[in-house]
């Protein structure tokens, strides 16, 4: 574990040292790596210049695939708040993330899709959670939230990091395709 954040930590130096020479933006691709078990995916790290002209760093380091190699899983990293949705040992979607911020912490297990809901409601925080898969109880994954009437998405620029209620918020680009690929039942492991 202490070997995964030392790694993590340089990643992120070399992004912060990168973001002063990086173009304004780069296009967004498409990622579908072939991964045997144990072994591990592309180091990407994707930097875009947001409408506020703050820089915002996606990062994806080495990781391991997952023993199970066959079938569907969404694995969700709290350490590098980072999504990945394998299909047969092929990385199908892999995006950031935010789970629960201290207090608030998004529980890690083995947990499954247990229903779908394209506009759930949190009656609790009184927004709209579209694209929800229901993992646990009251957790979800889902897009990142907005109040009825409001097209403002919450947490949005603050993807990466833990910043939710104990949900995992997904970007909007990314939580439509995940709820779409997505069937009830598809394991999800927290970790």
């Amino acid at each position: 574990m202490r070997f995964r954040l030392v790694a993590a930590a340089a990643v992120l130096a070399i992004v912060s040292v990168c973001a002063a020479s990086s173009p304004a933006s780069s296009p967004e691709r498409s990622m579908r790596a072939q991964a045997e078990p144990g072994a591990t995916a592309d180091v990407r790290v994707r930097l875009v210049r947001e409408p506020s002209a703050e820089w915002r760093r996606d990062v994806v380091v080495k990781q391991k695939a997952p023993k199970r190699v066959s079938g569907m899983l969404i694995e969700i990293s709290i350490a590098t708040q980072r999504l990945t949705a394998w299909q047969d040992g092929v990385v199908m979607l892999s995006t950031p993330i935010s789970t629960g911020m201290p207090g608030y912490d998004t529980p890690p297990g083995h947990f499954h899709v247990l229903f779908k809901n394209p506009n759930a409601w949190s009656a609790k925080w009184g927004v709209i959670m579209p694209w929800a898969l229901n993992i646990h109880g009251n957790y979800f994954i889902h897009q990142v939230t907005h109040y009825p009437g409001s097209t403002v998405n919450i947490g949005e620029s603050r993807l990466g990091t833990r910043a939710s209620h104990g949900c995992v918020r997904v970007g909007t680009a990314a939580a439509e395709r995940l709820y779409r690929w997505a069937r009830v039942g598809t394991p999800v492991w927290i970790h």
